[in-house]
C-alpha cells in the first residue's frame, strides 16, 4: 500500500473512532465554579493516564468523548470535543459529521513516522514524553451546523461557536504543562534527521519506460540507514518532485524505521536482498513499491552534482508565469516573463507541457512574449527570445512558428541591436537561427 493511501486509511479510521466514541462522563473532580485563591475553574478528564482540562464556562455547550474502544496503542485517540448543538443536529439529520472542535491523540514512533511522511492535515504533533508523540487534532473545514443556518456569521449562535473554537489552543497549552510533556517541533526533528546526512542523489525518469522522456525527473535522496560504508544497505530517505516539493519516506512496516532497517541489514549480511547494497538497486525497489512503476534500464541516473535546485525552481516559475499569462495577462510583468522564458531549459519546457497538458496555455504565453518583445533595453529582450527559441528547438510543440514572427518584429524594431545580440551566440546557434527563422534572410 502506498504511503499516502495508508495514511488516508488511518485518518479515516481515526475519524470513525471519533464519531463513534461513547460520550464520557466528567471526571471525578469537578472544580468549584468560584474557586478561592485563584484555583482552576475547569473540568478535568482522565484520558488514559493523561489529563485534559476544559473550561467550566463552556462545559454545558460541549460533548466530550474519551472512550475509543477500537483505538490502538500505535495510534490512540485520547479525547474529542464537539459543540453539542452542532453534533446533535448533524447526527439527527445526517447520522454524524458536525460540531468537531478539537481533540488529542497519541502515537508511537512508527505511527509518527507515517504521519510526517504523509499529508497530515488536521493533525499537529506538538509534544512528546520521550516515547510517544502527542498531536492536537482539529477540523479542516467549518463544523458548525444548524438546520436554519444560511450565512454562518449572521446566525445568532455563530459568536458562541467562535468562542468555543478559541478554547482549543488554550486547552492544548494546558495539556502540555499539566502532563509535564516536552514541546516538540516536527521541523526541528527533520533538521536533526538530515543534519550531516551523506546522501546519494539519483534522478528517476518516471516516463522513460513509456516514451523515453528524460525531461521530467524526480530526485531521490538515498542514505545508508543501518551501517555506513561497504556492505551497508541503501534506502531512499526522501524524494523531490519536479517543483521541489519534498516527501520524506519511512517504510510502512509497522515498526520504527531504525528497527526495520536493522532487520533488513541482518538479512543483507546473510546474503539476502543484494539489490539493496547499491543506490541504484535500492532506488528501483523503492519506485516499484512506492509508485508501483515498472522501470527500464535508463530510468535512473546518478547525479554527481547533487540535487538540481535550479531545475525545480525554474519549473515553478515557468508554470506560474504561464498561468498568469492565461488568467491575468494584464498583470504579467514583461521583464519577469522574458527572464523566465529566456532561462528555461528544454527540460523545463518538457515539464510545463506535461503539467498543463490539455489546457490552452501555449497561445496566451506566445501572445504575452510578443507583447513584451519590443521595448527599452532591446538587446536584452532579443537575447531572451533567442534563448527561448534555442531551448525549444526539439520541443514537441511548434514554438518555432510564433517565435519566428516575434524575432522578426524585434529585428525590425532595432536591426543593429538585433545583429549585435546575435553575435553573442555561438556559431552553431547562429546557424540554427539562420536556418529556421527569417531574421537573417
Amino acid at each position: 500500500m502506498r504511503r499516502f493511501e495508508a495514511f488516508v486509511l488511518v485518518l479515516a479510521c481515526l475519524l470513525t473512532l471519533t464519531a463513534c466514541g461513547g460520550e464520557s462522563g466528567r471526571s471525578e473532580t469537578v472544580q468549584d465554579p468560584h474557586p478561592p485563591d485563584g484555583g482552576e475553574d475547569v473540568t478535568v478528564y482522565d484520558c488514559g493516564g493523561l489529563e485534559v482540562a476544559l473550561p467550566n464556562e463552556y462545559i454545558d455547550q460541549l460533548r466530550v468523548d474519551t472512550d475509543f474502544p477500537d483505538g490502538s496503542e500505535s495510534w490512540k485517540p485520547l479525547i474529542s470535543v464537539y459543540e453539542k448543538a452542532s453534533y446533535e443536529a448533524a447526527m439527527e439529520d445526517f447520522g454524524g459529521g458536525g460540531g468537531f472542535l478539537f481533540g488529542f491523540l497519541a502515537m508511537d514512533q512508527a505511527a509518527f513516522e507515517q504521519h510526517i511522511s504523509s499529508d497530515g492535515s488536521g493533525i499537529d504533533v506538538f509534544a512528546t514524553d520521550g516515547e510517544r508523540y502527542y498531536a492536537y487534532t482539529h477540523p479542516t473545514d467549518v463544523q458548525f451546523y444548524r438546520r436554519d443556518a444560511g450565512s454562518l456569521p449572521d446566525h445568532p449562535d455563530w459568536p458562541a461557536w467562535e468562542k468555543l473554537c478559541e478554547t482549543g489552543p488554550q486547552v492544548q497549552e494546558d495539556f502540555l504543562t499539566r502532563n509535564g510533556l516536552q514541546s516538540f517541533s516536527i521541523q526541528d526533528f527533520l533538521d536533526q534527521e538530515t543534519d550531516g546526512a551523506d546522501y546519494v542523489c539519483l534522478r528517476y525518469y518516471p516516463y522513460y519506460g513509456k516514451d523515453g522522456d528524460t525531461r521530467i525527473y524526480y530526485q531521490l535522496l538515498l542514505c545508508q540507514p543501518a551501517r555506513q560504508g561497504e556492505g551497508g544497505l541503501w534506502a531512499v530517505d526522501q524524494w523531490l518532485d519536479v517543483n521541489g516539493n519534498q516527501y520524506l519516506y519511512f517504510p510502512d512496516s509497522g515498526k520504527p524505521a531504525a528497527e526495520h532497517y536493522a532487520e533488513l541489514q541482518d538479512r543483507c549480511d546473510a546474503g539476502e536482498l543484494p539489490e539493496l547494497l547499491t543506490p541504484l538497486g535500492a532506488a528501483e525497489a523503492f519506485v516499484k513499491d512506492y509508485f508501483s512503476h515498472e522501470t527500464a534500464e535508463g530510468s535512473f541516473r546518478q547525479e554527481a552534482q547533487g540535487v538540481n535546485w535550479d531545475y525545480m525552481e525554474r519549473n515553478q516559475q515557468l508554470e506560474q508565469i504561464t498561468l498568469d499569462a492565461m488568467l491575468r495577462p494584464q498583470d504579467v510583468d514583461q521583464r519577469a516573463l522574458l527572464e523566465c522564458v529566456g532561462s528555461a531549459t528544454a527540460d523545463n519546457w518538457g515539464v510545463l507541457g506535461r503539467s498543463l497538458y490539455g489546457s490552452d496555455w501555449f497561445g496566451p504565453l506566445m501572445e504575452a512574449i510578443a507583447a513584451a518583445a519590443v521595448g527599452e533595453d532591446q538587446s536584452w529582450r532579443d537575447s531572451m527570445v533567442l534563448a527561448c527559441l534555442l531551448a525549444t528547438k526539439d520541443a514537441r510543440t511548434d514554438f518555432r512558428t510564433p517565435l519566428d514572427e516575434i524575432l522578426q518584429a524585434q529585428a525590425a524594431a532595432d536591426s543593429d541591436a538585433f545583429l549585435a545580440t546575435l553575435e553573442t551566440f555561438s556559431e552553431e546557434d547562429r546557424a540554427y537561427i539562420q536556418m529556421n527563422t527569417g531574421v537573417l534572410r
